[in-house]
């Protein structure tokens, strides 16, 4: 390989890969199956189990997780996580897109539910 292709080489990967980064404030993809948005969606479950009562008896409505479709934070005072589930509820299956904004000194409970879309399957 020629001296100049190689240093033309070097530089396009440092640009990809800089690229490739998340930038700061921006949304950047994460596993589902990291305890963060594990947790994440558990609080983000019972927290709409709580805001949609059963208007009958007053009792949360029977919300389970089935799957954690896709995940995505953003760092901002704290970490917001995107959500894209698919739960039961009341027997029913149902897609959701949810943020849960996380912020590790607030105590005792760091979660916040921040938005509860349904979304079309």
């Amino acid at each position: 390989m020629k001296r100049g292709t190689c240093i033309l080489s070097v530089a396009f990967g440092i640009v990809t890969g800089l690229s490739a980064q998340a930038m700061p404030g921006g949304l950047a993809a994460t596993s589902v199956a990291s305890k963060e948005v594990v947790d994440a969606t558990a609080f983000a479950i019972k927290a709409q189990a709580e805001v949609m009562r059963d208007p009958k008896g007053g009792q949360p409505i029977k919300l389970e997780l089935i799957k954690i479709l896709g995940a995505t934070q953003q760092v901002v005072a704290g970490v917001n996580y995107r959500l894209k589930l698919k739960v039961k509820m009341n027997g029913k299956e149902k897609q959701a897109e949810v943020v849960v904004w996380w912020q590790a000194w607030r105590k005792p409970d760091p979660y916040q539910l921040t938005s509860w879309q349904w979304s079309d399957q």
